[in-house]
């Protein structure tokens, strides 16, 4: 899912466009702590030790501040970190990044 910019449009619609991208980030953030929570919690318990939350500026934050989000998993989030890309490189800094917090950990 694509999350709308922020752009130099004013005027009358100045209003209406930041109330339609406010409405997309909150919809968003709906759908990863839902997705969230039917990955992450199995048998109302979290099925792994602990998260590492990335993302750009502050999106991030407000998933983990949110009361969509799950408070068995606001528990166990290792850490949060600022990445510059997404999708896959995005994945791999987020790795590289986490990697004084995840310690030990091994990835399967």
């Amino acid at each position: 899912m694509q999350l709308p910019k922020k752009h130099g449009r004013g005027g009358q619609s100045a209003v209406r466009f930041a109330r339609l991208r406010e409405e997309k980030r909150h919809n968003y953030i709906r759908k990863v702590a839902e997705l969230a929570t039917q990955h992450f919690i199995y048998d109302n318990m979290p099925n792994v030790k602990g998260l590492v939350i990335a993302g750009s500026a502050n999106l991030k934050n407000d998933l983990q501040n949110s009361d969509l989000f799950d408070k068995r998993l606001s528990n166990i989030v290792l850490t949060s970190l600022d990445v510059n890309y997404g999708f896959e490189n995005g994945l791999n800094q987020a790795i590289t990044l986490s990697a004084d917090a995840l310690g030990s950990v091994k990835f399967l």
